[in-house]
């Protein structure tokens, strides 16, 4: 298990990659308060408010959370989430795809980086930091929270060029793809 990293980013500033901490609660609840609207709309693995991103960590090895610290400031500046396993209301959706989830070797995947950080290669950054993490967990696939808003270019971009492969649509607020990547 990788501790943490150093990362620079496309414009020179240095970030540290590593897992959250109960340390962390407080710079967590900032950024997640600082998102913009629109993220917030596009990212929601949880609730904002403070006791639930505490109650989702108390003692749960059922969740990890990854962040990104700009170096300078020390705050968060991106955030991702894997529950292990699967979502329990996902699981019928999944299997009339021909998946069958599994809780020893997937898992569930929610990333965000704040808005003026974004295109600055930190979620690539922090998606590789995330991986090597779960590769020692003995995960084989990854399957994103929620799946993606269809009409969220940006994100399916980004998640095909990772590899992430559609593998159903469904209608919430909107057409959605649900999307797995196998990296095992």
């Amino acid at each position: 298990m990788t501790l943490a990293m150093i990362f620079k980013t496309n414009n020179e500033k240095q970030v540290r990659l590593c897992r959250l901490t109960l340390a962390d609660n407080e710079e967590l609840f900032d950024y997640l308060q600082l998102l913009s609207a629109e993220t917030k709309k596009r990212f929601g693995p949880h609730s904002f408010d403070k006791q639930s991103v505490i109650d989702l960590y108390k003692n749960s090895g059922e969740y990890i959370g990854y962040v990104a610290h700009d170096i300078l400031t020390g705050k968060i500046i991106a955030y991702s989430i894997i529950k292990i396993g699967y979502l329990q209301h996902d699981c019928i959706r999944l299997q009339s795809y021909g998946i069958h989830p599994n809780n020893d070797t997937d898992c569930t995947f929610a990333p965000s980086v704040a808005d003026e950080w974004q295109r600055l290669g930190i979620g690539n950054a922090l998606f590789q930091f995330v991986i090597s993490e779960i590769k020692t967990l003995r995960i084989e696939r990854i399957i994103l929270w929620g799946g993606v808003q269809a009409d969220n270019d940006k994100a399916v971009n980004y998640y095909n060029k990772k590899g992430f492969k559609i593998v159903g649509q469904f209608e919430y607020n909107g057409p959605n793809y649900d999307m797995v990547l196998d990296i095992m």
